[in-house]
């Protein structure tokens, strides 16, 4: 490394070394280059497009403790696991685990033997002396649509990371997430006070992913459709339904009917969704019937289908979701089977869990918007790709997949 500050070639070998990787996609040199120069950074990467790398590699550059705020105990565990695969310290910390432990990872960080250490953003507020003593050269924020009252996943903890990240000196910070309207975006930079920030906005248009949709009649109308796709497709999916109690259902019809499918949602002990997760990654579950709660961290690049059943109640998490898909670069198929119903269903959902008290009438609308895209994307005899892109703020090129453009 370059005794002056490092540069861009400096993390390249870094890269190469640690991850066995030549160069760094052109997305992620931008980012990585705003925090080798102490640059705060807004990045709105794709599912796939290696988020995770653009604060580890950094995080081995300079000295002092890259924190990281991630939503999920799941995600964390799985990040500091590859990383000390790759001998690099990292550990977290989280509610499940001892005191002691907890103790022990603190007194590594406090002693400088960590270089990045992950953090729940419900943590924070527990952490806020231990904070203050730590060198925090760096900061990231993971899933930072979250933090947003327009998104689509708000999380009022999340909201608190500007007032934390002032606390702990302003460590020039990155802010990650998938998918982010421009409202979004602004709300980002606002609450975490981000100075001057690079933004990196990545196309969300993926070639390799067919979209369709396909109304039914009904549940029996509908579950063989899946039946169908399921059968037909070679390689693992993911079947995405709205509630919890629909998980067990479905994965019990299927599994009848000869589909090796296992149920997933958030109620389940975390003992037993470690364990379908990773049967699920190692390719011992072909099919995982799941709500919303299987997604963020989700690292498994041979995902061939993507089925819906049911409406998402806004474009940013049917495409976060369907983004699952085709990581690997090949061809990948993202289905919705709905009937008229699952847009009522849709608008309950979202009333009923956003987390806001109150909302003002302004959020109010943008929801509003938001389940008026997906109607628009269900009923449309126009190309859906651009109904997506269009909503994300996104002018794109021609469709290359969806069941109403000519195919390609």
């Amino acid at each position: 490394m370059s005794a002056l500050a490092p540069t861009l070639s400096d993390a390249e070998s870094r890269l190469a070394t640690a991850w066995s990787h030549v160069e760094f996609r052109y997305h992620q040199r931008k980012v990585i280059l705003a925090a080798l120069q102490g640059r705060d950074c807004l990045a709105v990467l794709p599912t796939g497009g290696g988020k995770s790398i653009c604060y580890q590699v950094p995080a081995l550059m300079r000295p002092g403790l890259t924190l990281v705020v991630s939503p999920l105990i799941s995600l964390m565990q799985d990040q500091v696991a590859a990383l000390a695969r790759r001998g690099i310290p990292a550990a977290y910390l989280t509610s499940a685990q001892h005191a002691d432990e907890r103790h022990r990872v603190l007194h590594r960080a406090v002693a400088g033997e960590l270089k990045l250490l992950y953090v729940a953003p419900e943590r924070l507020a527990t952490l806020e002396h231990q904070l203050r003593g730590l060198h925090i050269a760096h900061l990231a924020v993971d899933e930072a649509h979250c933090i947003s009252e327009w998104g689509h996943d708000f999380r009022p903890h999340y909201r608190a990371i500007g007032r934390y990240r002032r606390l702990i000196g302003m460590p020039p910070t990155v802010a990650l997430t998938g998918t982010a309207t421009p409202e979004t975006r602004d709300d980002i930079v606002h609450v975490l006070r981000l100075r001057r920030p690079v933004k990196v906005v990545r196309s969300f248009d993926r070639a390799n992913l067919h979209f369709a949709a396909v109304r039914v009649r009904g549940e029996s109308e509908r579950l063989g459709q899946a039946l169908r796709l399921l059968r037909d497709v070679r390689g693992t999916a993911i079947v995405y339904v709205p509630t919890r109690n629909r998980t067990d259902g479905v994965a019990t019809v299927l599994r009848h009917w000869g589909i090796a499918a296992l149920p997933y949602h958030a109620g389940l002990p975390p003992p037993d969704r470690s364990d379908l997760l990773t049967r699920f990654l190692d390719g011992r579950c072909r099919v995982i019937v799941a709500t919303n709660a299987f997604g963020m961290g989700i690292d498994k690049p041979d995902v061939r289908l993507v089925l819906h059943l049911g409406v998402p109640p806004r474009p940013e998490a049917y495409v976060q979701e369907a983004g699952r898909a085709g990581r690997d670069g090949q061809r990948a198929w993202c289905v919705m089977l709905w009937t008229p119903g699952d847009l009522v269903l849709a608008r309950a959902l979202r009333d009923g869990g956003s987390g806001r008290r109150r909302p003002r009438r302004a959020i109010r609308d943008a929801d509003r918007r938001g389940l008026d895209a997906m109607r628009s994307y269900v009923f449309a005899r126009r190309c859906r790709r651009r109904i997506l892109l269009e909503y994300l703020g996104e002018m794109g090129t021609g469709c290359t997949g969806c069941d109403r453009c000519p195919r390609q």
